[in-house]
């Protein structure tokens, strides 16, 4: 009986590190990187957002944690933002491309104003 248990916790042991070695391998294979280009549209109800840049058009989803900078009102703010430059960074968990942060660089009412 003593035998049966001792091999129950050692199987119970080995799927816990198994378990948590693929949890690991799954965090180091999100990659970030970074993209720039021109706000197309937010989607507040998917909490997507799409960017026209040099490769076409990327969708991203943002999340609670998404920092944003240039814009005042946070990624809410962003949705009357079309035009503007921005720069995303994300990673790449598994289809979905999610913004750990965006940086807006300009609108596009801000380039349209003559300067003085």
């Amino acid at each position: 009986m003593q035998t049966l248990v001792r091999q129950v916790m050692v199987l119970a042991t080995v799927l816990f590190l198994v378990g948590a070695a693929s949890v690991l391998a799954q965090e180091q294979s999100a990659t970030s990187a970074v993209a720039q280009g021109r706000l197309v549209r937010v989607d507040s109800t998917a909490k997507t957002l799409i960017v026209q840049g040099a490769q076409g058009q990327m969708t991203f989803r943002y999340t609670d944690e998404t920092k944003v900078s240039g814009s005042q009102e946070g990624v809410a703010g962003l949705a009357t933002m079309a035009g503007a430059r921005l720069t995303v960074h994300y990673v790449k968990q598994q289809q979905d491309n999610i913004a750990t942060r965006i940086e807006v660089q300009s609108s596009a009412q801000e380039e349209q104003r003559p300067k003085q």
